[in-house]
């Protein structure tokens, strides 16, 4: 009720109350002013039923001037900073700090906008943080690459040039087995992970004199703990399989 009170304060007609009311739930719901036709006539429907107006009131006559002062208004009510070129300059600090931990773009937007909210600032378009979180990603992703080839002795850059060559034999390339996950928890399988992982140490050389002093982004289970991985996985199926043994040991 406080907000209808605000809206019927602030404006003169219904068309102009609608208008600065839908203008404040836009903001308050995703954060910046979306463009008319963006907004769902589900939502105009919405609240033009809560302010209790008729159904032929709506926004399309409302003046562009008006329109401008009703955003003013509300970013006055809400406390937001209305510049964009700040909040795109706060944006990309945020996504070129996180890019150096993470990869996702998705990720990368997410820190930008837990900036952006943190700071009361009205939110770019998505089309926007997307942009930025690319291009900040490709800068920040190729400085990390430039300096690992640097680092990179001849026979290390021969190996890694060699990844993409596919075995006649095979049909899988270096790449291909390098992707390949842990197999089904056997025995067996279980000796072919650590022959795997060793190969991988192996084609990694001296990755760590590589990446020293890079931020990188680590798995939630780093390669050392892979294996064992496995073989918790290969126990709690042996595990398993023994106590429904005993349960019918018992019943018998």
């Amino acid at each position: 009720m406080a907000e209808m009170d605000w809206a019927r304060e602030m404006t003169d007609s219904d068309e102009n109350r609608l208008s600065l009311m839908e203008w404040l739930k836009c903001c308050q719901r995703v954060g910046r002013f979306p463009r008319l036709a963006e907004i769902p006539a589900q939502v105009i429907e919405h609240v033009r039923n809560e302010l209790g107006l008729p159904e032929r009131i709506g926004m399309t006559d409302v003046a562009e001037r008006t329109g401008r002062n009703h955003k003013a208004l509300v970013r006055a009510l809400l406390g937001l900073d209305g510049d964009q070129a700040a909040a795109r300059k706060l944006a990309e600090q945020a996504i070129r700090q996180a890019a150096k931990t993470k990869d996702h773009p998705a990720d990368l937007i997410n820190v930008a906008l837990e900036e952006l909210a943190k700071n009361s600032c009205e939110f770019p378009a998505f089309s926007t943080l997307d942009d930025l979180a690319a291009q900040v990603r490709t800068e920040v992703n190729g400085a990390i690459f430039t300096l690992a080839y640097r680092r990179m002795g001849f026979d290390d850059h021969a190996r890694m040039l060699a990844m993409p060559e596919v075995d006649p034999t095979t049909g899988c390339s270096g790449h291909d087995r390098a992707k390949k996950s842990a197999p089904r928890a056997t025995v067996t399988k279980l000796r072919q992970q650590w022959d795997h992982l060793a190969w991988l140490d192996g084609m990694a050389g001296a990755s760590d004199a590589w990446l020293k002093g890079c931020p990188l982004p680590r798995s939630p289970i780093s390669r050392p703990r892979r294996g064992r991985w496995t073989l918790c996985k290969r126990m709690n199926t042996m595990h398993n399989k023994a106590r429904e043994l005993l349960e019918t040991i018992r019943a018998e």
